[in-house]
């Protein structure tokens, strides 16, 4: 089982996964709203692949007449699923999305921590 690798290219991050059922690796831009995903066989195949997507997605926005998705970071926290029942209904409640609950929350914490 091969682990997910992560490539970055002018501020964009991809995350690489090698797909056994494929036989190729496939890619994803995290962090962008907009989605652009990508394969190759090989490692170098699938670096020249993203760099290109990268490059035609700038260029399709552009001629589009809009901005590009900046880049976002993006933390994959793994939870219990009672934990996300939880902050999914303090959410609710309080009227925002999960993320920025969970932002707020690590903001806390890093400020007590500091």
């Amino acid at each position: 089982m091969t682990s997910d690798v992560l490539m970055e290219y002018k501020g964009y991050t991809a995350r690489i996964h090698y797909s056994e059922e494929d036989g190729c690796y496939v890619g994803k831009i995290v962090g962008i709203q907009d989605i652009v995903v990508f394969d190759g066989e090989t490692l170098e195949e699938i670096r020249k692949t993203f760099e290109e997507d990268v490059e035609s997605y700038s260029q399709c926005c552009a001629e589009a007449g809009r901005e590009p998705n900046k880049p976002a970071p993006e933390i994959l926290i793994p939870v219990s699923s009672s934990l996300y029942a939880q902050l999914s209904k303090k959410a609710e409640y309080d009227g925002v999305p999960v993320h920025t609950l969970m932002e707020t929350a690590l903001q806390k914490f890093v400020a007590q921590h500091a």
